[in-house]
């Protein structure tokens, strides 16, 4: 499928990993010393990474168009939940903001159908509300 997907400008890359916390999904890592997209399934396209990298190695317009994997939200929130309740609280807001309900219901559907194996309760995460327009209380 052609979907956005972000492009590193491996010229500019220092390898600082500056941008690696911005990317709740974890589809980027350093790799000899470069920043790489290790997983097209897990990138949403929608460029937290960008704003953080100290060099723009990843920028706004290198969001690009091509063939790629479909994006996965129950694969990225089946990895994100290893890294926490904080992790997972803030890919949901990422994705409210963005306005991918899409993806937002598909993940709390995938936290809610895993829930005895969480650390965190996901109505916790959530304020009171089970329709499409979730209303997430971690800010």
């Amino acid at each position: 499928m052609i979907r956005e997907i972000i492009k590193i400008d491996e010229e500019r890359c220092n390898g600082s990993g500056l941008f690696i916390p911005a990317c709740p999904e974890g589809a980027l890592q350093i790799i000899d010393g470069k920043a790489r997209l290790v997983s097209d399934l897990m990138c949403d396209g929608l460029g937290a990474c960008q704003g953080e990298c100290p060099v723009d190695a990843i920028e706004a317009i290198e969001v690009e168009k091509r063939e790629a994997e479909s994006y996965d939200e129950k694969a990225v929130i089946k990895e994100m939940v290893k890294q926490g309740r904080n992790t997972v609280a803030a890919n949901l807001k990422h994705l409210q903001d963005h306005g991918e309900f899409s993806f937002l219901n598909q993940a709390v559907s995938c936290l809610k159908s895993n829930q005895k194996d969480l650390g965190f309760n996901v109505a916790d995460l959530l304020n009171g509300k089970e329709d499409r327009q979730y209303e997430l209380k971690f800010k």
